[in-house]
């Protein structure tokens, strides 16, 4: 009967006959026979005190399960807790570019970048806060509003999966694509050789966002799907691609800095962006009751808890930092970038001149920072009430 009783109702104490007792709703009258007013209220006030009590103790363990972890991984990550506060500055400059732009911007509007506009600049003034020149983080800031419009469309617009299902069809036929939002999306991917400094990096990043597309289309088809345990590679594949790891890896560096100075850390990088957004995205998605996620696929197909999962992708994480960083600091370019540095006598077996990596190294070690403080600094997330 509880979930009944969680709908809006209205009980009136001098109306109880005897013998019985009325609850209205908005929609009609529903009569419980035989339950006195005085008992009726009395067992609800039981039963919801009995409920709120569960809430509270369920609530309060995973608060600090999520509490303790997470000051885990920030020790690991050599981060700290940062809320940041909104930067109004980056906000107004992205919605004057997307007005120019001809973006869909009415808040009456389902399909429109507003409603993730500000969830963007976060996102542009924190793992973005170092990338100048200052329009390629204004692009930074109306690719991921877009993408989050795109991430949406299954739970909040469903109608607008045939547009996400034909994108990548229509990109490559340069048709215009089911919606103005998805149409602001393809006219972002045609400017990354001149955002993120040449082809290379530009088709990496827009390869990662078509993944991405097409993948957000798969998880809402595969809803049902049971995991079987013998596919140990299936949940990071499925992450890597709906995660965007390679686009926001991308992004996380200077276009001046050539990815040979980061290329060899793609791999740990894209899944680094994958496993932090898991583990500081847990505790909203269960609150939210979301099953459909990285932790519960991993979880299913370990045959453990989805604590145990988060708690696992925590280390993971902590792991991927450190290695990111030592291949950053410390590994070679291609033979073809060493041999530009050297001199006769280190061609003819002198000692081996070993590039500096401290600017690649430099701009993750911000990256991170920033990409922790958007997750604490976004609503979305709701990390605030963890009390980190």
């Amino acid at each position: 009967m509880l979930y009944v009783l969680r709908q809006p109702s209205c009980i009136t104490h001098s109306n109880f006959p005897a013998n019985w007792s009325t609850w209205t709703s908005p929609r009609k009258p529903l009569y419980i026979a035989r339950v006195s007013g005085a008992h009726f209220f009395s067992r609800f006030s039981a039963l919801k005190s009995d409920e709120n009590k569960l809430s509270q103790v369920s609530n309060t363990n995973l608060i600090q399960r999520v509490r303790t972890t997470i000051r885990r991984l920030l020790v690991g990550c050599n981060v700290q807790y940062k809320v940041v506060p909104f930067d109004h500055a980056l906000y107004h400059e992205c919605f004057d570019v997307a007005v120019k732009r001809g973006y869909p911007m009415s808040s009456s509007e389902p399909c429109s970048v507003l409603p993730f506009l500000p969830i963007g600049v976060t996102y542009g003034a924190n793992p973005g806060g170092h990338i100048t020149p200052l329009p390629n983080q204004i692009w930074i800031a109306l690719c991921t509003a877009c993408l989050f419009f795109v991430e949406d469309i299954p739970r909040h617009l469903p109608t607008e999966l045939p547009s996400i299902r034909t994108f990548n069809d229509r990109l490559v036929r340069g048709e215009k694509q089911g919606n103005a939002v998805l149409d602001a999306v393809a006219g972002l991917l045609k400017e990354t050789p001149r955002i993120f400094g040449g082809h290379m990096p530009a088709n990496l990043l827009t390869t990662s966002i078509l993944d991405f597309v097409t993948t957000t289309v798969m998880e809402y088809e595969t809803t049902n799907m049971q995991i079987s345990a013998s596919a140990k590679g299936y949940p990071s594949y499925q992450r890597v691609m709906s995660g965007i790891g390679e686009a926001y890896a991308i992004m996380a560096f200077p276009p001046d800095i050539p990815y040979e100075e980061y290329i060899q850390a793609m791999p740990e990088l894209a899944l680094f962006i994958c496993t932090v957004n898991d583990v500081l995205s847990f505790y909203k998605e269960e609150l939210d009751g979301e099953s459909n996620t990285h932790v519960a696929t991993m979880a299913a197909r370990k045959g453990i808890s989805k604590v145990e999962a988060f708690e696992e992708l925590t280390d993971t994480s902590v792991e991927l930092y450190q290695g990111i960083l030592s291949i950053l600091e410390g590994s070679p370019r291609s033979a073809s970038g060493l041999t530009k540095g050297m001199d006769n006598r280190e061609r003819e077996g002198g000692t081996q001149a070993t590039p500096s990596f401290s600017r690649a190294s430099k701009a993750f070690k911000q990256f991170a920072a920033g990409y922790f403080a958007f997750h604490f600094s976004s609503e979305r997330y709701r990390l605030m009430e963890v009390g980190l």
